[in-house]
Parts: structure tokens; C-alpha cells; sequence
């Protein structure tokens, strides 16, 4: 009977030992498996959004490479790098900027556009500092940028974006530019990551801007432009026009990367903030889109 015993407690045992084996076993597995990411607006990762509309994407991790080569052959003038949204993120200063000297055919003759980035910065004063700059040889503005001013009222950012449009007809915008000032001013901008995205679409003539994915819903007089009344057959101003593109600098205007152009004037300073996650798309984004950007690189995906 004792024999009977110890045999029947020896198979207990056993079956026990492997049990805790199998439970343990299936714990490890589901600890180790990845759980996947819940998309965001039909997205896993930002990169998926306009993927084949992408054409240039600058992360700054620790380099100035656009991953896309819309823009490409890129020398950094005293740039660092810090801690970003995703990764690390361009530094800006009073002297730091980036300039490329190729640019591809997809940039140059781009016709809709949509920039995005993110921004951190803190009010400045003595001029307006250059996010980025599209150039052109023959004129003092060159073709495409976003600039930021250093007066307006307290704690609000003045955004100047410029477009160019030589055919006919031309965007009535005074000099071609897009102003963010009066009831437009941008609040809360400053001292914390800001998710900027700015978008121009050429089938409806429609500029739009964004904040933290959010539309700002802009008033019909900056936000859409036609050649008269829409209800009375206006038709939009239609595609972008570069024209005489060379080269491209980050941080900075036209003029700081010296010939073909002058000097700087004194009013033109250099982005002194940090910048992460460059994008320019050769389409407008949709809303969800934009939206589906910000929270999916605020995800750091």
C-alpha cells in the first residue's frame, strides 16, 4: 500500500510539474508577443500617409539627410542636435543652417503643396527668422518659404508663408505672400513642441493651416482665392510655379548661402529653435490626414 502511495504521489507530481511547465510556457508567449499598434486615421505609421506624395522628409537624427532626396548634396553651417519629437531634432541658432545644392525635378515643379513640421521656439525681436526656404536666382524672395516674425502681439506668433505663382493668372496675395496677423495671429505657440502644417491646393486655389492637426478654418479672404466669385463661375488660380530654383537652406534665407545672391539684410536672421520631422508632400493634405500626421508622430511612429 505505501509503495502504491509513493507511485500515485510520483505521477501526481509529474503532472503537476508539467503543468506549472505549460502555464509558464504560455505566459512567456504572450509576454513576447508584439501587440499591435492601433491604427490612426486608417495609419500605422506616418510614413504611410501620401507615401508616394512624399518627397522630402529630414528627421535630424544627428544628420541633415533627406531621406526622399528631394533636396540632396547638403552641407550643415554650426548645427547641433538635441532631444525632438522623434528622436533627435535640428538646433537651430543665430549662425545655424542647412543648405542643399540639389533639388529634385518633384520640388521645383512642385504644384500643390503641404509643409509640415514641428516646432519649438521661444519669441524673438530685430527681424524675421526663416524656417525654410525654396530659392530663386532672379528674384530677392525667392519661390517658396515660411517665416516668422518678430513683432506682433504678446505671445503670439506672426507666420508668413510665400508662394510663387508667375502664370496667369497670379495669386492677388500681396507679393505672392500669405499673412498670419490680425484676428489670424497664431496663440500658444511658444516654449513647447508645436505640430505646424501648412497646405496650398491648386485644383480649388485653397490655403490651409494647421496646428497640432487641428484646421484653423481660415476666413474665405486668406483661405481660398478665384478669379472672381465661385457662385458666379470663378474659376482657382491654379498649379505653383517655380521658376529658376537652385539650391535649398533650412534655417535661414536665400541670401545667407552668399552667390548668386547679396548679403543678408539685418532683418534676416537664421531659425535659432528646434526642428524636427521636415516634411513636404507635392499634393494638399486632407484634414484627416494632417490629423492622422500629428498623432502618429506624436506616437513616435
Amino acid at each position: 500500500m505505501k509503495n502504491r502511495n509513493k507511485i500515485l504521489y510520483l505521477c501526481l507530481s509529474v503532472l503537476a510539474a508539467q503543468f506549472f511547465i505549460s502555464c509558464n510556457q504560455d505566459s512567456i508567449d504572450e509576454t513576447n508577443t508584439a501587440i499591435p499598434y492601433e491604427p490612426i486615421g486608417g495609419y500605422e505609421n506616418s510614413d504611410d500617409i501620401a507615401a508616394d506624395n512624399l518627397i522630402v522628409k529630414c528627421s535630424f537624427e544627428d544628420n541633415i539627410t533627406d531621406s526622399k532626396s528631394g533636396i540632396s548634396d547638403g552641407n550643415g553651417t554650426n548645427v547641433t542636435y538635441e532631444n525632438g519629437v522623434k528622436g533627435k531634432a535640428y538646433k537651430g541658432s543665430s549662425s545655424a543652417f542647412i543648405g542643399y545644392n540639389t533639388v529634385s525635378p518633384a520640388l521645383a515643379n512642385v504644384k500643390s503643396i503641404t509643409v509640415s513640421a514641428w516646432i519649438k521656439t521661444d519669441p524673438h525681436t530685430g527681424g524675421a527668422q526663416c524656417l525654410f526656404m525654396l530659392p530663386k536666382t532672379s528674384d530677392f524672395w525667392g519661390n517658396i518659404f515660411t517665416l516668422i516674425e518678430g513683432t506682433g502681439p504678446a505671445d503670439t506668433m506672426l507666420i508668413k508663408n510665400h508662394l510663387q505663382k508667375d502664370v496667369t493668372p497670379s495669386i492677388p496675395w500681396s507679393g505672392q505672400w500669405l499673412v498670419h496677423d490680425g484676428s489670424n495671429v497664431l496663440t500658444n505657440m511658444f516654449g513647447n513642441w508645436k505640430h505646424l502644417v501648412w497646405t496650398y491646393d491648386a485644383a480649388t486655389s485653397t490655403y490651409s493651416m494647421y496646428v497640432n492637426g487641428q484646421n484653423l478654418n481660415l476666413p474665405n479672404s486668406i483661405a481660398k482665392r478665384y478669379t472672381n466669385d465661385p457662385a458666379a463661375g470663378g474659376v482657382p488660380y491654379g498649379d505653383l510655379a517655380n521658376s529658376d530654383v537652385s539650391k535649398f537652406v533650412i534655417g535661414g534665407f536665400q541670401q545667407h548661402l552668399g552667390a548668386p545672391w547679396g548679403a543678408a539684410d539685418g532683418w534676416m536672421l537664421h531659425y535659432s529653435g528646434l526642428l524636427d520631422e521636415f516634411r513636404i508632400y507635392d499634393k494638399a493634405l486632407s484634414d484627416n490626414d494632417v490629423r492622422s500626421l500629428y498623432l502618429l508622430e506624436n506616437d513616435n511612429r
